[in-house]
């Protein structure tokens, strides 16, 4: 088995979900990273998580892999959901809720990642 890392267009916690539930193990944020700086990555993970808690998931892997084949219920659902989203997102951030434990999970992952990338640029390893 090969893992599968998800890269280029990285912005946001959706971005990321979408990227896991194709069945990616790790996710890259790069231009992110370059233009918002090192907060992109709490900014993502902590809407990584609010999906996550949306959707009733606990753990990356309740959905890691998990993307259904289209149909038309599919995306009247999905339709759906994102309109609700879009309202609870218009009421504004509750800032009393906890983070999952994925929440640090993603960001020592993020970073890691991000050394992993940096050490490559510099010659330090070879991937």
């Amino acid at each position: 088995s090969i893992d599968v890392v998800g890269v280029g267009g990285v912005f946001t916690g959706e971005d990321a979900f979408e990227m896991i539930l194709c069945g990616a193990t790790a996710v890259q944020v790069g231009t992110c990273h370059w233009t918002e700086g090192p907060k992109c990555f709490n900014r993502i993970c902590s809407e990584l998580s609010e999906i996550m808690k949306s959707k009733g998931y606990n753990s990356i892997a309740d959905f890691k892999g998990q993307l259904k084949e289209w149909s038309k219920e599919g995306v009247a659902k999905s339709r759906e959901a994102k309109k609700k989203n879009k309202a609870q997102q218009s009421q504004g951030p509750n800032l009393n809720q906890e983070a999952p434990s994925d929440y640090q999970f993603l960001s020592m992952l993020f970073f890691a990642l991000l050394a992993i990338l940096v050490a490559d640029k510099m010659g330090h390893i070879n991937i």
